[in-house]
């Protein structure tokens, strides 16, 4: 840009000296064709021809402020669109389309231009990850808020055993178990807050399955029995899954909660076998069944959405078979 400048400055400086020395070699040149279409030889008198001269050199002289306007005309329309288009970005939500390039003809606004689309494209980048993250945020703290209510209902009826003075050992046990639960997944809250969506927090450590799943089912115990569902478990002892044991007691406790409260099972089984290399839990109940797909795409069922996200932060593969005879899930160790 500065070069320009200095150019047309240059060129402003020599073009009144030049134009005028143009004007009379012009009114001189019209003079000599005059004389040879005419047939005479009359001398060139200049001053003669002022009128002329200088006419002629003003027409150059305003010919030339008229070039000058227009580029300048030009240059200041640019200007006003970049401007428009920076204020819409600090006013609007919504951010405007990038500028059409092929209208600026100003080499040094086009350069001005694309900055500006880099800009435009850089806030919207910005803008749908602050949108995901929010999303992800709320739906992260809905399912823990679902999660919450899990051992709350647990609680519950760990209460009415005490009331009735039935396994008031074991009821106590579970209700601390259960109230340590909720602390814990307080805390998860609090880290929410500081997620991405590129990032949820986990902490994985070697996880005996059958030693877990055992004190899972001592949790949900009184629960089962309390809707006379029958729960047996056989996990080979050799099973060692590298989890976040958090996670994993979360994704079983929605799994429990669907059978307890939805199926209508009267029988529960857990097994963990190992086959070739492939470690399996299999959790399958006689109850009535879902529509997998169709409860998938409602929007308030949180415990199922859990199910089928949560194994992917844990490395583990499942599978959901369900009908009108039970329900059967598959984790399976990647």
């Amino acid at each position: 840009m500065k070069k320009k400048i200095y150019f047309f400055t240059l060129i402003s400086i020599l073009f009144f000296p030049i134009a005028f020395i143009m004007s009379n070699y012009i009114v001189f040149l019209a003079h000599l064709i005059h004389d040879y279409i005419n047939g005479t030889d009359t001398p060139f008198i200049a001053h003669e021809h002022y009128l002329y001269i200088f006419s002629l050199f003003f027409i150059m002289v305003l010919l030339y402020v008229f070039f000058l306007s227009k580029m300048i005309i030009n240059i200041s329309s640019e200007i006003r669109l970049l401007s428009h288009l920076i204020r819409g970005i600090a006013k609007d939500e919504n951010y405007p389309e990038p500028v059409e390039l092929q209208v600026l003809k100003n080499s040094e606004m086009n350069h001005l231009g694309e900055s500006i689309n880099i800009l435009i494209d850089r806030l919207k980048y910005n803008q749908d990850k602050y949108r995901e993250s929010e999303e992800i945020r709320k739906r992260y703290l809905d399912q823990l808020s679902h999660d919450i209510k899990t051992p709350l209902s647990l609680i519950k009826i760990n209460l009415f055993y005490l009331k009735t003075q039935q396994n008031v050992e074991e009821a106590i046990e579970e209700i601390n178990k259960n109230a340590d639960i909720i602390s814990t997944l307080s805390d998860r809250i609090y880290h929410k807050n500081y997620l991405n969506p590129d990032s949820i927090i986990t902490h994985m450590s070697p996880v005996s399955l059958n030693d877990c799943i055992i004190a899972i089912i001592e949790k949900w115990n009184n629960a089962l029995r309390h809707k006379k569902i029958n729960c047996t478990s056989n996990i080979e002892s050799n099973i060692v899954w590298k989890l976040d044991r958090v996670w994993f007691e979360r994704l079983l406790d929605n799994i429990l909660q669907n059978v307890l409260y939805h199926s209508k099972a009267s029988h529960l089984t857990i097994e963990g076998v190992k086959e070739n290399d492939q470690e399996q839990l299999t959790i399958t109940d006689d109850g009535v069944g879902f529509d997998l797909k169709k409860q998938l795409q409602q929007s308030n069922q949180k415990g199922l959405n859990i199910i089928n996200e949560v194994p992917k932060l844990l490395n583990l593969h499942i599978l959901i078979e369900s009908n009108d005879s039970g329900t059967r899930i598959v984790l399976t160790k990647i």
